[in-house]
């Protein structure tokens, strides 16, 4: 096994195919082509992504094929008002069966942060993820439960963030405002090949509720991700809550988006939202990941058996 740290762009091409094996069965990740993998490493050569020239990147290859890869840099964590330096994994994976490559790729990144006087290192956090990487918000996905249990073994600490709901082909029944308001629907068109979709509801002329859903493709080029819409926002005025609103206004955003083409749909929320848990799993979407930050204090010593 041969360890390389990544310093030419000529290296783009083995990892997109190791990219592209290890996300076979992650939900809403498709298959990227090379110039998508070298616009997110861009910024261990320029120097653009977070901390200045703080990014790198370390490769585990056996016999010539990329067994391993991490992605590594600097991030500010904690309140605006006092935040600090931390160790940032921003990407990370390792073939199944291959841990003694995710162990040292892992090893050297770690070595690497620790020489900028870092007290933690946080791994897959949704703001500094790769864009084709999931969907929004996303962090490492329960499908990676090797990477879980690498991270686990060596001292890192699972924080829950978001739950993550498909529902394919859906069809949605017409209902009825419960109160009397007035929509508004405003196109977008961002990355995908079908537009984004904001639904603002008011009465009396006051904003009550607001929905606002993105196509698949601002996260990923494939041609599947463009029938995918993703529901990135829902919000009904707390005097409004109770009365059904946020589920008419859903299925009202969902019905616009239908009729130009989307055919599934996708939405999120923490994982200790159980009101919106509801409310989604009894509209007609169903759960397909869940996903997590982890975070290691270097004065920590893991546990391991």
């Amino acid at each position: 096994m041969e360890i390389l740290q990544y310093t030419t762009p000529d290296m783009v091409t083995p990892l997109t195919q190791f990219y592209n094996r290890l996300i076979a069965e992650v939900p809403h990740c498709y298959p990227i082509q090379k110039e998508e993998m070298a616009d997110a490493v861009n910024g261990i050569f320029s120097g653009k992504d977070d901390k200045n020239d703080s990014e790198t990147a370390f490769v585990a290859t056996v016999g010539g094929v990329v067994k391993a890869f991490i992605h590594v840099g600097l991030c500010q964590i904690g309140p605006k008002a006092n935040k600090e330096d931390a160790g940032l994994i921003r990407f990370m994976g390792y073939e199944r069966g291959a841990r003694p490559a995710g162990q040292a790729v892992l090893e050297k990144a770690e070595e690497y942060l620790k020489a900028f006087d870092i007290n933690r290192i946080c791994a897959f956090r949704s703001d500094n993820k790769y864009r084709f990487y999931h969907l929004e918000y996303a962090n490492l996905s329960e499908a990676f439960d090797h990477v879980h249990a690498l991270l686990g073994f060596n001292g890192y600490h699972a924080r829950p963030r978001w739950v993550f709901l498909n529902w394919e082909d859906y069809d949605v029944t017409p209902i009825p405002a419960p109160i009397p308001v007035k929509l508004s629907v405003n196109w977008r068109q961002g990355r995908g090949q079908r537009p984004d979709c904001g639904v603002i509801v008011t009465q009396e002329n006051e904003q009550i509720g607001e929905c606002f859903s993105f196509s698949g493709g601002e996260y990923s080029t494939h041609h599947d991700a463009q029938d995918w819409c993703f529901t990135t926002w829902l919000e009904v005025e707390s005097e409004f809550q109770g009365h059904g609103l946020g589920k008419f206004l859903l299925q009202y955003s969902l019905q616009e988006m239908q009729k130009i083409g989307y055919r599934h749909a996708s939405v999120s929320t923490s994982w200790e939202n159980f009101r919106a848990l509801l409310l989604y799993s009894n509209c007609g979407y169903r759960v397909v990941d869940r996903t997590c930050e982890y975070e290691k204090v270097l004065s920590e010593v893991p546990t391991q058996e």
